[in-house]
């Protein structure tokens, strides 16, 4: 097989999260006062970590406003209680891992989500698949920025030609790329075709089952 590792972006590739994310921006925009936002809002302003996703929802415009460190406090507050709100595995996921995993390609998960709750979220959902993670953490920047996903493939001794990665937004799609990675793009989380197809993905697929014609016939 060409390609020997697959990194995975989290929320809207791995599981949905979007339901417990919303849940929670809610409760603290509710508890200053300020209009709540809907799912399909909520999917708009996710992927580059739970503080922008406060500062879009809150409509807050300074990155420097002492608000957003009032409101992104909050959050993570929330969201460390709410983290698996009507949570779930995409259907199809867990039979790409047990193909992945049976042929002997390398799993991890590069999302930019608060690491100690990315790490929930494996344990519960997808334990003994993965054998390394990268989240959001102070010591490597979120993506787009290609250090978190660089860490994976030297932590699998692989070469980042050698990886596809996988994700539903453009944030994925540009990490894949300034990484040299294959990047797949998923319909099936929170982004559209054209987004993920003007951000330069190689591939676009709507069930996870499609990725391991990848794997089968290795152009």
């Amino acid at each position: 097989m060409k390609h020997k590792a697959v990194i995975f972006d989290m929320g809207g590739t791995l599981v949905n999260s979007i339901y417990a994310l919303t849940y929670s921006i809610n409760n603290v925009l509710e508890k200053h006062g300020m209009e709540k936002i809907s799912v399909e809002q909520c999917k708009l302003f996710v992927g580059n970590g739970i503080k922008e996703l406060v500062r879009k929802a809150a409509g807050i415009d300074n990155p420097d406003d002492e608000r957003l460190a009032l409101y992104y406090g909050d959050m993570i507050d929330e969201y460390s209680r709410n983290w698996d709100f009507e949570m779930y595995v995409y259907d199809g996921i867990t039979e790409l891992l047990d193909f992945l995993k049976k042929n002997g390609i390398k799993l991890g998960v590069n999302t930019n989500k608060n690491e100690n709750i990315a790490k929930l979220i494996v344990d519960k959902y997808f334990p003994g698949y993965f054998s390394y993670m990268v989240g959001g953490r102070p010591s490597v920047p979120r993506k787009p920025d290609p250090a978190g996903a660089l860490l994976i493939a030297e932590k699998f001794g692989v070469k980042p030609e050698e990886c596809v990665y996988l994700g539903d937004s453009n944030v994925d799609i540009k990490t894949a790329k300034i990484a040299n990675m294959y990047a797949a793009g998923a319909l099936w989380g929170f982004r559209s075709r054209e987004e993920l197809l003007m951000a330069g993905a190689d591939v676009v697929i709507e069930k996870p089952d499609e990725l391991i014609k990848i794997f089968l016939n290795p152009s």
